[in-house]
């Protein structure tokens, strides 16, 4: 799997550390980072992540995460997905959690890329399962 990670300009430097987040999402994506595909990973703003939740989720909030998968076949490869991330989100959540703003926004691009193999978080204990095993990954790289 090719992995490709943009940044956009109001992004600080502090959160571009490409080589890691390429590791992180090869490892969320299992047995998936075999296939001949191309994964975005994308970190916006506020205002792109508003902006893509409203046109193509119909939400008018920011969220962290939005992973959009893509029809796939093994075979021929192409696109499996994008996975945009909102790394101010990620500063909020993190003051309330025991963990850095960098963690969590990595933590993130791992949560969404766990939604393009399958994994999902409908209820709580999935949820935390999810992010359990999202914690678990960005701990061996970061």
């Amino acid at each position: 799997m090719q992995i490709n990670i943009f940044y956009r300009n109001e992004i600080p430097k502090y959160y571009r550390k490409s080589s890691a987040y390429k590791n992180i999402v090869l490892k969320a994506l299992a047995k998936a980072a075999n296939y001949n595909g191309e994964l975005n990973i994308i970190f916006v703003g506020p205002k792109e992540i508003h902006k893509i939740n409203k046109q193509y989720l119909g939400h008018n909030f920011i969220t962290d995460v939005i992973s959009f998968g893509y029809p796939f076949d093994k075979k021929q490869g192409g696109a499996f997905g994008d996975v945009f991330v909102c790394v101010q989100q990620a500063k909020k959540q993190a003051k309330d959690l025991p963990h850095s703003a960098l963690f969590e926004t990595a933590v993130l691009a791992a949560h969404g890329t766990l939604h393009l193999v399958g994994y999902d978080d409908n209820t709580p204990q999935l949820r935390n399962e999810m992010n359990a095993k999202a914690e678990k990954i960005v701990k061996e790289f970061l």
